[in-house]
């Protein structure tokens, strides 16, 4: 079987959570009273690309998510995705490199 690039890569948790976040995008759309096609236009994409993204394609770009987020008032909490303060194994591993894993409490 060919390889699929990325999509092989995505993990079931992952792929679970954008489902979650696409779930949510629906939901505020509607309690908003938008349609798909208000969003989409608004937005500058097509009704399909919105479409997508509710349906929580892989195939939609970062971009038009992040589209579809701002639009809707929903991106201030982006910026904790990856933070440094709740990267947990990032941090983890840089005490390990520095030798100080006996220090601390990974649990």
């Amino acid at each position: 079987m060919a390889s699929k690039g990325f999509i092989d890569h995505i993990t079931v948790a992952s792929y679970d959570d954008y489902k979650a976040l696409a779930a949510n995008i629906k939901n505020a759309r509607k309690l908003r009273g938008y349609s798909q096609r208000e969003i989409a236009s608004c937005c500058g994409m097509s009704f399909t690309t919105y479409q997508a993204i509710e349906k929580a394609s892989l195939t939609v770009s970062f971009g038009a998510v992040l589209a579809a987020l701002g639009f809707l008032e929903l991106s201030a909490e982006l910026q904790k995705v990856a933070a440094i303060e709740n990267d947990r194994v990032g941090r983890q591993r840089m005490l390990i490199k520095l030798g100080l894993e006996d220090d601390y409490d990974f649990s």
